[in-house]
C-alpha cells in the first residue's frame, strides 16, 4: 500500500489542475458517469461525529472512501477539530492501493470547487475577495479564486485579532496582493463582492441584508444539519446553487433551517453546479442579483483528485 504524504498532494495537485478536475467531476456526476452515494453519519455520544464518503468515477480503476472526523471540543486539548483520511482501492479486486491524509487534498479540492462555481456564477469584474475564516480552507481559496477572477484585494476576518493580522500579512506576501485584516465580519461583507465563508460556526456570521447587490458567495463551512454560516435573509435574497440537492436538504443547516422556518421551499435551490456545467439547467443573473453556492463537499471530488495523484506517482493512468 502506498502512503501518500501531504507534500505529495501539494506538489502533484496544483490549483489549475484541481479546478480542471473539479469541473470534470461535477460534469461526470451530472451526466450519470460517476457514483456518489449519500454520506453515512455516525455520532458517538459525547464524542466525535464521523462521516464516510465513497465515490467511483466511471472508467477509473480506483474507488475512494473519505473518512472525516469532527469534534469542536478538540481545540481545548490542542487537537484538530476536523480530521480526514482518504483510502483508495482497486475498483476490480478491492485491494487497498493507497492512503491519503485529507487536509491538503480537502483544502485544494474545496477551493477548486468554489473556483468553478465562482467562474460560472460571479460577475466578470468582481475584484475584492472577502474571507471569513483563517484556516487552510480560507488560505487555499486565494490562489484558486484568483485563477478565475482578477482579484486585486483580499479582506479577511476571524475572531483572533493576532491570527487575522498574521494571515493578511501571509496572503499579501505569498500571493502579491493587497490584503487587509478587517475589524468585523460586517466590514468584510460590505467591502467584498466575492465572499468565502470557511468556518466551523454554528450560527450565522453576519446579517444577510448587509451583502452588496451583485455579490457572489461560496459557503463551504458548517456542513452539519444544526450549523450554518449564513442567515435566512441571505438565502432568500440569493440565487441558490448547491453541489448536491439531496445532500443540501438533508445535511446543510444553511438550507435546512430556512426550510424548517418555512421561509423557503426546497425548490428555492435553482440548480446543482453540475447541472449548470452540463447545460441541463440554466440561470440568468442580473447585475444586482446575489448568487450563493452552498457546498459541503462531494466524494467524487476526492475520487478525481486522488486518482490523478496516484497516476502521477505511478507514472501511468490508473
Amino acid at each position: 500500500m502506498l502512503h501518500v504524504t501531504e507534500a505529495d498532494v501539494r506538489n502533484l495537485l496544483p490549483f489549475s489542475k484541481a479546478i480542471e478536475l473539479a469541473r470534470e467531476a461535477y460534469l461526470r456526476l451530472a451526466n450519470g458517469k460517476a457514483v456518489n452515494p449519500d454520506r453515512v453519519w455516525l455520532t458517538v455520544p459525547n464524542g466525535a461525529s464521523m462521516f464516510f464518503m465513497p465515490a467511483y468515477v466511471s472508467g477509473q480503476r480506483t474507488v475512494s472512501v473519505k473518512i472525516v472526523r469532527l469534534n469542536p471540543r478538540n481545540s481545548t486539548v490542542s487537537l484538530p477539530t476536523v480530521m480526514s483520511d482518504i483510502l483508495v482501492y482497486d475498483s476490480q479486486s478491492g485491494v487497498l492501493l493507497a492512503e491519503f491524509p485529507g487536509e491538503s487534498l480537502t483544502a485544494i479540492r474545496t477551493a477548486a470547487s468554489s473556483a468553478v462555481a465562482t467562474d460560472v456564477l460571479a460577475r466578470r469584474h468582481a475584484e475584492c475577495l472577502g474571507l471569513l475564516g483563517t484556516g487552510r480552507q480560507a488560505e487555499a481559496h486565494v490562489p484558486a479564486i484568483r485563477l478565475v477572477r482578477d482579484v486585486s484585494r483580499v479582506v479577511v476576518y476571524s475572531q483572533d485579532k493576532g491570527r487575522r493580522e498574521a494571515f493578511a500579512r501571509e496572503i499579501s506576501r505569498n500571493h502579491k496582493v493587497e490584503a487587509l485584516a478587517a475589524s468585523s465580519p460586517e466590514q468584510v461583507v460590505k467591502e467584498s463582492d466575492l465572499i468565502v465563508t470557511a468556518t466551523t460556526s454554528h450560527t450565522p456570521l453576519f446579517q444577510g441584508e448587509l451583502v452588496q447587490n451583485g455579490s457572489h458567495l461560496n459557503a463551504i463551512g458548517a456542513a452539519e444539519s444544526n450549523a450554518r454560516e449564513v442567515d435566512t435573509t441571505l438565502v432568500k435574497r440569493s440565487i441558490l446553487i448547491v453541489d448536491s440537492r439531496e445532500q443540501a436538504i438533508s445535511t446543510y443547516g444553511d438550507i435546512i433551517v430556512p426550510i424548517r422556518e418555512k421561509a423557503i421551499e426546497a425548490t428555492h435551490i435553482r440548480a446543482e453546479l453540475g447541472e449548470l456545467l452540463a447545460e441541463k439547467l440554466s440561470i440568468s443573473r442580473g447585475p444586482e442579483d446575489i448568487t450563493l453556492f452552498k457546498s459541503g463537499g462531494l466524494a467524487v471530488l476526492d475520487a478525481m483528485a486522488a486518482d490523478h495523484i496516484l497516476s502521477q506517482i505511478s507514472g501511468k493512468t490508473l
